[in-house]
């Protein structure tokens, strides 16, 4: 199954309201099986209820997908997902996979809690740096 878009034909198809992000993580993609198949580092760029929108130095051509991240306690915080479309981005040699959240809506709301608190924790503390 090939989930690869040309940027060009890409069609917003989300419901939810996105969040802007830039938040490190680290992923395992898996196969049909829910096999490991590779595991990897990205940067999800925006985030919604259902899903996020991740970016990589590669496609990422698999069906499921962990995302694992550090919360500000310390806490490690997974949330998983099928991919649904990767793209090219318009930055060469960076591809976008939007994912789509599977599993409890507690785990989709812890992850993204984490990411949003990470996110303005570290927003802020560079804005505080500039001045």
């Amino acid at each position: 199954m090939d989930n690869k878009q040309n940027s060009s034909d890409f069609n917003e198809k989300r419901k939810s309201t996105r969040i802007d992000t830039s938040n490190e993580v680290e992923y395992i993609l898996l196969n049909n099986s829910r096999e490991k198949v590779e595991q990897g580092k990205g940067r999800t760029l925006n985030l919604s209820k259902s899903g996020a929108l991740l970016e990589t130095d590669r496609p990422l051509n698999g069906l499921f997908i962990i995302l694992m991240t550090i919360d500000l306690e310390g806490n490690q915080v997974q949330v998983k997902g099928r991919i649904v479309h990767t793209r090219d981005s318009d930055t060469p040699g960076l591809y976008l996979t939007g994912i789509r959240f599977t599993g409890s809506k507690k785990e989709h709301i812890n992850a993204i809690v984490a990411f949003v608190k990470t996110y303005y924790r570290r927003k802020y503390s560079e804005q505080n740096k500039k001045t």
